[in-house]
This record gives structure tokens, sequence and C-alpha cells, in this order.
């Protein structure tokens, strides 16, 4: 009895240790550089092969807005044109209230969530620079 519970002391540490530690941002890691499309190609031609290479990594995409929405929970999604309409680049931001505007070609910074019907996603996004076309 003595043995189970200091066992559960000891995964109860790590499952704390665990879940206060800081996550990680996409400021603090140096990121993969892609452009939009060629991410987006990626994922097109071998999502497993894409998987491998950006799922759960920091990316710093280049590309010129498309459109911009918000998500439900009143955040910003960037959508970068990827040449493709069917396979966006989905960046959900981080800053609630920014402000940019379609056809700006931009460089955003985020953590690459695979991709789904609605696009490649990347999260927890900054923006690194805009530019005006």
């Amino acid at each position: 009895m003595l043995t189970i519970a200091a066992a559960l002391l000891i995964v109860a540490g790590i499952v704390y240790k665990l879940w206060t530690q800081p996550r990680e941002k996409a400021e603090d890691v140096k990121g993969l550089v892609i452009t939009a499309p060629a991410l987006a190609e990626a994922f097109d031609t071998n999502e497993q092969n894409a998987n491998t290479l950006y799922l759960n990594k920091a990316i710093e995409v280049s590309g010129t807005i498309a459109e911009t929405e918000k998500n439900q929970d009143g955040g910003i999604v960037i959508l970068l044109d990827s040449g493709n309409p069917d396979l966006p680049v989905q960046c959900t931001m981080r800053e609630k209230g920014l402000i940019v505007e379609k056809g700006k070609t931009v460089t955003i910074k985020g953590f690459c969530s695979g991709s789904s019907i609605t696009g490649v996603l990347l999260t927890d996004c900054i923006l690194k620079a805009a530019k005006k076309v």
C-alpha cells in the first residue's frame, strides 16, 4: 500500500511539473523558413512526409494575404494565398486586435498543426514582417 501511494505521489509530481512548465512561444524558437505555396504543395503532394518535416515545428511562412477572418474565440485568422484555392495557409494569430490588409505580403511565424480540409494550419502565430504590394 505504501508503495502504491509513493508511486502516485511521483506520478502526480511529474504531471504537475509538465502542466506548469512554460509553453514554447514562436518567437523563442528558430523557425523553418518557407513560402506559403511551397508549404501547401508539400502537404498536397505527400501529407505524411510534410507532417514529418513540419508538424509541431515553428514555421516562418511568407505569402500574400488572401483573406482575414475571425474565429469562434474572436481571434484573427490570416489566410495566405498558396496558389491553390482549396489549400490556403491558415494562420491563427495570437494577438486578437491585429489589423492587416488583404494583398499585403507578410511573414508570419507560428507552429504547424498539419492540414485539414480547410488548409494548412498554423497556430500561436505572430506577424514578423509586412510589405505593401
